[in-house]
């Protein structure tokens, strides 16, 4: 699988073999090489690599890895190396265009947020609140520089770096309510 992230490329090796799978890989970047000449770096992200560099992305050409894109006149900064996923799902993109469209004026939870683009689109659209919650930090901190991209306020609390499970169970004991909640686990 090839997808495409501003003027990089991000190919994924799916193979249960990497091995079998890196023929592909080469093909696939002979074949970016030779047709797409305005691709400015390259990765590849073997799933069942034998290191973390493997898993997360190892770079193929370029030197320089795009770190943000603009998708619904919408800017979110992606991490392409952060993890074994490129911290920007695209086949969301939908999603994010309906959340922008249709959340005006409404307080969102956004659970599981990872990087936390539904809460970033959720705040195009006018949400009035969104709250972004996940157990990982460095997935809020993308969020967070998704926001100063946008020129959105980062306000106390809005970031929750814990358990799903611990920050509902402390909401239900505040009666803390949302209009909408994202669960995208």
């Amino acid at each position: 699988v090839i997808d495409f992230y501003a003027a990089t490329a991000v190919i994924h090796n799916y193979a249960d073999n990497p091995e079998l799978g890196a023929l592909l890989v080469q093909e696939a970047l002979q074949f970016l090489n030779a047709s797409l000449n305005w691709l400015r770096a390259g990765i590849v992200k073997t799933r069942n690599g034998a290191t973390q560099e493997d898993k997360c992305g190892k770079l193929l050409f370029g030197t320089e890895l795009d770190r943000k894109i603009k998708e619904h006149d919408v800017w979110y900064a992606i991490d392409l190396t952060l993890n074994r996923d490129a911290s920007l799902y695209l086949d969301t993109r939908n999603l994010r265009k309906w959340i922008i469209e249709n959340l005006r004026g409404k307080s969102v939870f956004n659970t599981f947020a990872y990087t936390g683009s539904f809460g970033v689109a959720a705040l195009k659209g006018g949400a009035s609140q969104v709250v972004q919650v996940d157990l990982n930090r460095e997935f809020l901190n993308i969020a967070q520089e998704s926001y100063s991209l946008n020129g959105f306020p980062i306000k106390k609390g809005s970031f929750i770096p814990r358990d799903f499970f611990e920050q509902v169970g402390n909401m239900k004991r505040e009666k803390k309510s949302f209009d909408c909640v994202i669960i995208d686990p």
